[in-house]
């Protein structure tokens, strides 16, 4: 998809993108090789060959950063596909809202290989050097919650990489509400036991386990692992729909397996918590 957007360019928005898209230039070495450009183009040729050969060799590398920086925010979804192989899907639980009086428990970080768990006391900081393997973090609200936590407590660890946070696209195609609501309209979906779990549940379970419980430690990391696991198939669903609205050929990507089904969870822990919640 970033081979075939032109927004990157300078001077050249969403309007002229489409008048492009339109005239028959889906991608980089049309916009070179056209003989039938936009005369506000063809004037600006030389200096536009000299930015595509830049973002070529930005690509060839990876270059999140770079790409974060000159996509607006509402068409970084564009990046997805390209950087798919090198994305991690991260989610973070907390004992409360704030980095400033509260701290994180655990960080979940899917990718192409699986699911793996970062927990405080335990590994979590390892969680740094894991990330300098990926060029793309997606999240759901990671805006607003989960890279400014994990900013305040390690530092700026994401200064080289893209993010997408599925909230906005999501929100632009008529999903809203929170992450489970978003699930069931999407019809993507988690067991019927752990759906009925939220993030005070996760404050309370890591309680639990802090006292001792170690069912409710597994499943704490089951519960993130459900929210990590719906963020590929969300990204899927996210850039077929907004690649759909644009007059491009199609590009279909490879389902994600599940590979969280193996992980316990413990049914105590869940109906307690279920039967002691407050009304």
């Amino acid at each position: 998809m970033i081979r075939r957007s032109f927004i990157q360019l300078p001077g050249i928005g969403v309007v002229t993108e489409r008048i492009l898209w339109d005239s028959g230039i889906l991608s980089w070495d049309d916009l070179v090789e056209s003989d039938y450009l936009p005369p506000n183009i063809s004037q600006r040729l030389p200096g536009l060959e000299k930015r595509l050969d830049e973002c070529r060799r930005r690509l060839e590398t990876y270059d999140g950063a770079f790409f974060q920086s000159c996509f607006p925010s509402s068409e970084r979804w564009r990046l997805y596909a390209d950087f798919r192989s090198r994305t991690a899907f991260l989610d973070i639980e907390t004992t409360g809202i704030s980095p400033v009086s509260s701290y994180i428990t655990m960080v979940g970080v899917l990718d192409t290989k699986g699911y793996t768990s970062y927990v405080t006391g335990e590994n979590l900081e390892d969680l740094p050097e894991c990330l300098e393997a990926y060029d793309l973090i997606v999240t759901f609200n990671g805006t607003s919650f989960d890279l400014p936590y994990l900013t305040h407590y390690f530092g700026d660890i994401f200064r080289n990489k893209a993010h997408l946070d599925l909230r906005y696209p999501l929100k632009r195609l008529g999903y809203s509400g929170g992450l489970k609501v978003i699930e069931q309209t999407a019809n993507v979906g988690r067991p019927s036991e752990l759906a009925a779990l939220n993030g005070y549940d996760a404050v309370l379970m890591w309680r639990m386990w802090l006292n001792g419980d170690e069912g409710a430690r597994n499943t704490l990391v089951r519960y993130n692992a459900e929210d990590v696991a719906s963020l590929p198939e969300l990204a899927d669903l996210v850039h077929h729909q907004l690649q759909a609205s644009l007059p491009l050929p199609p590009h279909t990507l490879g389902s994600w397996p599940r590979v969280i089904d193996e992980l316990p969870y413990d049914p105590k822990v869940i109906k307690y918590l279920i039967a002691n919640k407050q009304p």
